[in-house]
């Protein structure tokens, strides 16, 4: 479930038990207690007596039933692209170090897969002058991938005219020590 989905369905529960608790408030108000059975009624004095109404039991916890959820139409999964796979040296200069990475990315519609495939070769450079200006230190712990990641997604979208890359995933990570 995404996000946007998920804070939806939640807004959604949250007004429903308050329009609930405020229905079942003002039923209670109009009604009147019920006689037991058997029960006489009294004789009316000359002061009526003001009733008060019965509070209603209310259960916090129970959870009102989920509306169906069609995942189909919730999330559809983005075109992936195969970038292929990049062997760039390091820029480290103590040892001779390179990166053998494969690279697939997630685009939001055919347009955008289109723009990916027409400005490729700009991509594949944009990727390879990235790398290479890194260092292992970067790019050894996953939080440095993540950021490599981060980092590759804004290059493409911004070579593209329209932006459009909604992910990038590394599907072979090796660096090899020379």
């Amino acid at each position: 479930m995404s996000l946007g989905t998920a804070v939806g369905y939640y807004a959604y529960t949250y007004y429903q038990q308050k329009k609930e608790k405020q229905q079942a408030i003002s039923v209670n108000a109009t009604q009147t207690p019920k006689q037991p059975q058997g029960a006489t009624t009294p004789k009316q004095t000359t002061t009526p007596v003001q009733t008060q109404p019965v509070p209603q039991t209310v259960v916090e916890n129970q959870k009102p039933p989920k509306p169906p959820v069609d995942l189909k139409k919730l999330e559809k999964p983005g075109i992936y692209i195969d970038l292929g796979t990049f062997i760039v040296n390091l820029a480290d200069k103590d040892v001779q170090r390179y990166l053998k990475v494969s690279i697939v990315i997630s685009v939001l519609n055919q347009k955008v897969q289109q723009q990916v495939q027409q400005f490729l070769p700009a991509i594949k450079d944009a990727i390879i002058d990235l790398i290479s200006s890194k260092y292992y230190r970067d790019i050894r712990t996953p939080e440095g991938r993540e950021r490599l990641k981060i980092e590759i997604l804004k290059r493409i979208n911004a070579i593209l005219p329209d932006g459009g890359v909604m992910a990038v995933y590394f599907t072979t990570f090796i660096v090899q020590t020379m």
